[in-house]
């Protein structure tokens, strides 16, 4: 079926506001590597890639999803596809849920949704999984809204491919199954289907948490080091109200340091007041996304840092509360959703003054998400700029792989990020956790300003009396490498970068168990089926669908 040209014009104009936030990845070669964005060529299949490592299972499923693809396309072309395509997800769910509009509302509600505080700072952070969690609930409150009218099993597989996009982290999964269930719910039957797929999904992360070794409680330092941060002379409050507040200076664009982030806050307050009512599922996205605003401002203010600094110190997994902005999704989604019917009532207000009035309204409003956050690429192209990597990581990891099966790899000096003399000149996560097919040992301690945060996974192992770990890998790079003290190991590899050492005596780490291999084996088994499942009745749907009303939506 051939699209209307206003068809593509919706869809267009997300997709190159993804370009442009991610254009030196589509214009340079090699990988990003900086902050949390960090992809490699091929990334192998381990126990931490399903949650059994040493740390706590943070990018679960998502490596193993990554693990997956990068066996039939490289990392570097993957990174090109999903980072721009996240992105103008956002924006196509956007616009499709306030599909009633006319032309130049949906095409406000869909580039707001792309490009805005919340997106700018989080990518620049690097975390596009998070961005994926945040593209999939429009489409997800689409999709459960059917399911909640009477839809049958195709509407319910809608929800389940949509909630499995949000589910690569275990913090998208929780975000996705509460919109799921929230825009859902209604009688009890299609509640509790509802509640299943979305606890078979979560399942992913919540099985590991409780067999690996890296589950368990959290810092509560944490809780005060990631609460939302303020951006101008507003406080945290109007920071978070004009979607920014991350806990991150460095992913903070200069504009929101300024009054620049007040005026954009009282927009907001204004497009809720104008837009929120004509929203589809007002009272349940509203409801939605007051909550996402009270947590992520519950860290912010005492009282509440104290509940949240008990429940991290106390309950298992409850570490997810530490970032407390990143819960603003949903109330994003809204804003967005309310600025797209906002412009729309704005442009019947001057309708009957002729189109070139028209025309100007919608050349104001449209680019207004860009004016809000105009250096907003200065951020988001440091972090997506790609880099090449030493020709060294290919060479160790020939030699380890020449070594004993399984043995561990621990990666010095002890630290979680780095920066790399070689790299884009940024902090990225360390890739020899995606880049060796094998145990990899890496410090999960934090350090966010003065403050240290203690991870979830091992200490540094003393290299004089630690028999499982066989090989240590320097980067040479790092100021602190020259005073180390590797007296008493092989030297069997070294350049410019990194120097590889091999331990005397030391044997390969059991790893994990074969029950617990099987165990979450069959539970991500049974959600990846579940997901391709409802992808192929959500795509008979849309099959189908071509000759519903274009009010239906798209699943």
């Amino acid at each position: 079926m051939r699209r209307r040209p206003r068809d593509l014009a919706l869809d267009a104009w997300p997709l190159l506001l993804a370009v442009v936030l991610t254009l030196p990845l589509l214009t340079h070669g090699g990988y990003p590597l900086a902050r949390d964005l960090v992809f490699v060529p091929h990334q192998p299949w381990t126990d931490a890639s399903v949650g059994l490592g040493h740390a706590a299972p943070r990018a679960v499923p998502l490596d193993a999803v990554v693990s997956l693809l990068t066996k039939v396309v490289d990392g570097g072309v993957l990174a090109r596809l999903v980072l721009p395509l996240v992105l103008a997800t956002a924006g196509w769910g956007t616009h499709r849920l306030v599909r009633e509009l006319g032309t130049v509302g949906r095409l406000a509600a869909g580039g707001f949704a792309v490009w805005n505080p919340y997106v700018v700072e989080r990518l620049a952070l690097g975390q596009w999984a998070l961005l994926a969690a945040y593209a999939a609930l429009p489409w997800l409150v689409m999709a459960a809204r059917r399911f909640r009218e009477g839809g049958g099993p195709r509407d319910l597989g809608a929800v389940t491919a949509w909630l499995g996009l949000a589910a690569l982290t275990p913090t998208g999964g929780a975000l996705g199954a509460v919109v799921a269930l929230v825009a859902g719910a209604r009688r009890a039957r299609r509640t509790w289907w509802l509640v299943g797929v979305g606890v078979l999904l979560n399942l992913t992360w919540l099985v590991p948490s409780l067999l690996g070794p890296g589950g368990g409680t959290s810092d509560p330092a944490g809780v005060d080091a990631f609460s939302a941060g303020a951006e101008g002379p507003g406080g945290v409050l109007t920071a978070l109200v004009g979607l920014g507040g991350i806990w991150d200076a460095l992913s903070v664009p200069a504009t929101r340091d300024s009054w620049w982030s007040t005026v954009t806050a009282v927009l907001v307050v204004a497009v809720l007041a104008i837009g929120a009512r004509r929203v589809p599922d007002v009272h349940r996205l509203a409801a939605l996304g007051g909550v996402g605003l009270l947590l992520a401002f519950a860290s912010s203010v005492p009282g509440g840092d104290d509940v949240v600094r008990w429940l991290v110190d106390t309950v298992p997994g409850a570490g997810l509360l530490r970032d407390s902005q990143k819960f603003l999704a949903p109330f994003v989604v809204l804003v967005a959703a309310a600025f797209g019917v906002a412009v729309d009532r704005a442009v019947a207000a001057v309708r009957a003054h002729g189109p070139e009035v028209v025309l100007a309204v919608a050349l104001l409003a449209v680019p207004l998400p860009v004016a809000l956050v105009p250096d907003g690429p200065g951020l988001t192209w440091d972090t997506v700029r790609p880099v090449d990597y030493p020709a060294g990581f290919d060479e160790v990891g020939a030699l380890m792989d020449a070594g004993p099966p399984g043995a561990s790899v621990v990666t010095l000096p002890w630290r979680s990020y780095r920066v790399f003399a070689w790299g884009n000149g940024l902090s990225s996560s360390d890739p020899a956790l995606r880049w060796f097919d094998r145990p990899v040992l890496v410090s999960t301690d934090l350090q966010v300003g003065d403050t240290r945060i203690d991870g979830e996974g091992p200490d540094q192992p003393d290299l004089t009396t630690a028999h499982d770990v066989t090989w240590v890998l320097v980067y040479l790079d790092d100021p602190e490498s020259s005073r180390l003290e590797l007296g008493g190991l092989d030297a069997v590899y070294r350049d410019e970068q990194v120097a590889l050492y091999r331990v005397h005596g030391a044997v390969a780490p059991p790893g994990a168990s074969v029950e617990d291999r099987v165990l979450v084996g069959l539970v991500d088994a049974l959600a990846l089926l579940a997901v391709l499942v409802g992808l192929g009745a959500a795509l008979a749907r849309r099959r189908v669908g071509h000759e519903e009303p274009v009010e239906r939506g798209l699943p």
